[in-house]
């Protein structure tokens, strides 16, 4: 085959995938950009306003309690999460014990879609008639004391977090695949000099398994960032605003202000704010793996 049709063919497979591109990816990007500088709601076409919208946004004390919310997640998801996925894979890949059964118990909780894992936690955790009552009842204590968990503004957010906080199968399963890529010859050589278990984790696992630690943090960080559905369903960002994160403000914005404009603007700092993560992490992992070659 010529250079020429070669070319022909790669054209043939590339404009098509470009095309839905542009149509699916770039050209809502581009429309939520320009329609973030103008005045635009339900009742009025798009105005061009310059700046006024990202100045309204950054004097609502919502938003900037939206961001630290959605910062105080984005830490807890890419350190705490992301460890437990890790641990919990070091702990499959020894195949202790019952390792199938607790291997299949931990994964169910990560198949079950967000918004239900919600809706069962809200149901588990009333007041009225959840779990709590019979925990309180077993105790003696007084069912009336029981406090709403998501509806205190002292306990919502950090019962919110452990509504997913403790479900990491999915990086369980990434790290899993990183540690069978291992080739055991190395733990074959580590084994005859002496090195127990723990000594082989601290020295040969956790050192290659820095570059794949760097891609959970990075998708661990991103979808804390679109975190919505399990939000909305527990606590709508509330009581106040004590649950309120980017995605959520937006929602509320858009809906119950019927100011598109102003929406549009949250949505493009929360992709600057999704593209400023992945790139510092990325940064930050190949600044750690330069040192470690350099040592």
């Amino acid at each position: 085959m010529s250079t020429k049709n070669k070319k022909v063919w790669i054209a043939l497979f590339i404009v098509p995938c470009m095309i839905l591109f542009v149509l699916i990816y770039a050209a809502p990007i581009v429309t939520v950009l320009y329609t973030s500088l103008c005045e635009y709601t339900v009742s009025t076409s798009p105005v061009l306003k310059g700046l006024e919208n990202f100045k309204t946004i950054f004097r609502d004390k919502d938003f900037l309690e939206s961001i630290k919310n959605t910062l105080v997640w984005v830490v807890l998801q890419s350190t705490f999460h992301v460890s437990l996925g890790f641990i919990m894979a070091l702990v499959l890949r020894r195949k202790p014990k019952g390792w199938k059964f607790v291997r299949t118990a931990y994964m169910i909780p990560n198949i079950i879609p967000t918004a239900a894992t919600g809706v069962m936690f809200t149901l588990l955790l009333n007041p009225t008639f959840g779990v709590l009552k019979s925990v309180y009842g077993i105790f003696g204590l007084d069912a009336a004391q029981i406090p709403n968990l998501f509806g205190n503004s002292k306990f919502a957010f950090w019962t919110v977090t452990c509504t997913w906080i403790l479900y990491s199968g999915f990086n369980t399963i990434i790290f899993l695949a990183e540690m069978g890529a291992v080739d055991t010859a190395i733990y074959e050589a580590a084994r005859v000099d002496g090195a127990k278990p723990w000594q082989m984790d601290r020295y040969i696992t956790i050192p290659l398994m820095k570059n794949i630690f760097g891609t959970c943090v990075v998708l661990a960080s991103v979808a804390m960032v679109s975190q919505f559905d399990i939000i909305y369903v527990t606590t709508k960002g509330g009581p106040g605003n004590s649950t309120l994160n980017l995605p959520t403000y937006l929602y509320k914005v858009a809906t119950l202000e019927n100011n598109y404009g102003k929406a549009n603007a949250v949505g493009v700092i929360q992709i600057a704010l999704g593209l400023v993560l992945v790139v510092f992490i990325q940064a930050l992992f190949r600044e750690k793996k330069m040192k470690q070659e350099g040592k």
